[in-house]
């Protein structure tokens, strides 16, 4: 199966908090809502309308599958096209959030000058796990085929405490 690993020196990051790119992301979000609120006629629409159009603008689709094995989840989805660098994990509060950012720029020769353009793809999908996990020991691969694998380890269970008993002095 290790041959299907991208490289064991590109780790995907897998931690608790989304870099600035994500941060930068939101602020794209914000920016385009608010342009939405201003297009609309007065007194129409709502906010979280606007926000959802925005986010459906700038987002690429994705989806996020959960499975649930004896020791672990694991999530997967397709993010061919993606590189390790530009995918970000975070689990925070039992919530698996995953986040990927890709530049593709283009070019071509025309008229002895060279025309280039570039676009950014953007992706993120979160979804709450259904039992709490260990981080510590979760790890996340991106496959040749473009598939991300996510295994999160399962957190053990603390074990349940003996009934205490009561000490009884002799003679009582």
């Amino acid at each position: 199966m290790a041959a299907n690993k991208v490289s064991k020196d590109t780790p995907i990051r897998l931690g608790d908090r989304l870099g600035s790119a994500f941060g930068q992301l939101q602020d794209k979000i914000r920016e385009r809502a608010y342009s939405i609120f201003l297009e609309r006629e007065p007194g129409t629409g709502d906010s979280m309308a606007d926000w959802l159009q925005a986010q459906s603008e700038l987002l690429a689709p994705i989806e996020l599958e959960i499975k649930e094995q004896k020791k672990n989840l694991v999530a997967e989805c397709n993010l061919k096209g993606f590189s390790p660098e530009e995918i970000e994990i975070e689990v925070e509060n039992n919530v698996l959030k995953v986040f990927g950012c890709h530049r593709e720029t283009t070019g071509r020769k025309r008229a002895g000058a060279t025309e280039s353009s570039s676009e950014t793809i953007y992706f993120f999908q979160s979804a709450q796990l259904p039992v709490a996990v260990d981080l510590d020991k979760s790890h996340a691969t991106l496959l040749k085929n473009g598939k991300l694998k996510v295994t999160l380890p399962r957190l053990a269970a603390p074990a349940p405490e003996a009934p205490k008993r009561a000490a009884r002095k002799a003679g009582a």
